[in-house]
């Protein structure tokens, strides 16, 4: 689950507020189809440069790491879009709508002390230590989906696990029926378009019919709570609700929303990524499968060097000096993760894959008041796919390169990772052999 998702961006480009006489110009365009597809072959530039630079949108692009960790972590700069001036533009994609209006209740784009209130509904439920009491029915999961791919054929590795997965895994906290879980992960991948900083109209429309059908999919689940109490995700944030006695139906449907969009989208990408970079270092991969040991570091790394998320969102709340750049209050920063993670002050030679790396202080789950909440779930979950699939695939190799990018700026993830189970034939070389 991400907590790092993008503040909503122009269709056309606005101004965040008053800019420099004389502002830089753009470094790069974020919807550069070069961008969609190796973000990272831009770190150098970027950080050649300097950590702070503003394109020509008066956004700021923050790529250092020391200054991106400052501003996720700082009480100083703020998550709420209504913050930025500029949101009085972008808001009117599709003027007062189902998707706006559910967007703007989401915890994540709330600031302290309504971020705080609405947080506290989900109460303990990711902490590690209440996921280790479901750590059985994951890794029961994960066994039951991984059985079903072929040992020694041709599989997609997202179609066929990576996606259903984690939908089944926050399906099953939620307390939503399995037969629903198809419907609500369309509904979420459209959903998950409203995050995207270059997001068309039409996927905006798109976006707001199927808020529309999963917020009536989740009234509906919530009557059935209240007229039956019940002992999932749902059932204790309605009591959560009942004793705060401030949060409206409307924030808690919202929130249950964010919940099933963000409780697989991104895990779904950590899978795939990590699967991809491990696929593509064979010496990483041999000493993984010889010491599982180093998994959860792997994963750290995989964080790391393929995030899931590229973009962070912050509003500036007072005039700050970041390096060389004078941040005014109401501008909007985008902390670019994926660059910031590539820093070479912070990361020694960042472009190697070091399953081994420490210390490891990546920026993929954001930072502050609004660190990913479902993190815990998200490395719980990592773990489990692996290990399960190292288990299942003694041999598992790339079938099919180059591969398939989806053309997206913020969330990082592959359309297919086409994979082969067996061995190849003697004397044969397939990709990633």
């Amino acid at each position: 689950m991400s907590a790092v998702l993008a503040s909503p961006a122009p269709a056309s480009p606005a101004p965040a507020s008053p800019a420099p006489a004389s502002p830089a110009p753009a470094v790069f365009d974020l919807r550069d189809p070069a961008f969609h597809a190796d973000p990272h072959a831009f770190a150098p530039r970027m950080h050649a440069l300097g950590p702070v630079q503003r394109d020509s949108t008066g956004v700021w692009l923050v790529t250092g790491h020391p200054e991106a960790r400052a501003i996720l972590t700082s009480p100083r700069h703020g998550r709420d879009p209504r913050r930025w001036p500029g949101y009085a533009q972008v808001r009117p994609y599709l003027a007062d709508s189902t998707l706006e209006r559910s967007v703007e209740r989401w915890m994540l784009m709330n600031d302290p002390p309504v971020h705080t209130r609405l947080r506290r509904l989900a109460g303990n439920a990711f902490a590690p230590g209440a996921l280790r009491d479901l750590r059985a029915a994951i890794d029961a999961t994960a066994a039951e989906l991984i059985a079903r791919l072929p040992a020694d054929g041709r599989f997609d590795l997202m179609r066929d696990f990576a996606q259903p997965f984690p939908v089944r895994v926050i399906g099953d906290l939620l307390g939503l029926p399995a037969a629903d879980f198809a419907q609500g992960k369309a509904w979420s991948d459209a959903l998950a378009l409203v995050v995207e900083p270059a997001a068309s109209r039409k996927a905006r429309e798109a976006s707001d019919r199927a808020a529309a059908g999963m917020l009536d999919y989740l009234r509906d689940a919530l009557a059935q709570r209240r007229a039956r109490r019940s002992d999932d995700l749902i059932g204790r944030m309605l009591d959560a609700q009942a004793a705060d006695g401030v949060t409206s139906d409307d924030e808690l449907l919202a929130n249950l929303m964010l919940m099933f969009v963000a409780g697989h989208e991104t895990t779904t990408n950590l899978i795939g990524n990590g699967m991809l970079c491990l696929l593509r270092h064979p010496p990483a991969l041999a000493r993984l499968r010889a010491d599982q040991a180093l998994l959860p570091g792997a994963i750290e790394e995989m964080l790391r060097y393929e995030g899931s998320v590229t973009v962070v969102a912050r509003i500036a709340h007072e005039d700050i000096d970041l390096g060389a750049a004078r941040i005014r209050a109401g501008d909007l920063m985008y902390c670019l993760t994926g660059i910031a993670n590539r820093d070479p002050r912070v990361f020694a030679d960042p472009a190697r894959f070091d399953i081994a790396r420490a210390p490891n202080p990546h920026l993929a789950f954001g930072g502050g008041v609004h660190y990913c909440i479902g993190a815990p779930l998200a490395r719980l979950e990592a773990e489990i796919a692996f290990t399960r699939l190292f288990a299942r695939f003694p041999a598992l190799r790339l079938a099919a390169e180059p591969v398939r990018w989806r053309p997206l700026v913020n969330l990082r993830g592959l359309a297919a990772l086409e994979l082969c189970g067996g061995a190849p034939a003697p004397g044969s070389v397939g990709p990633g052999a």
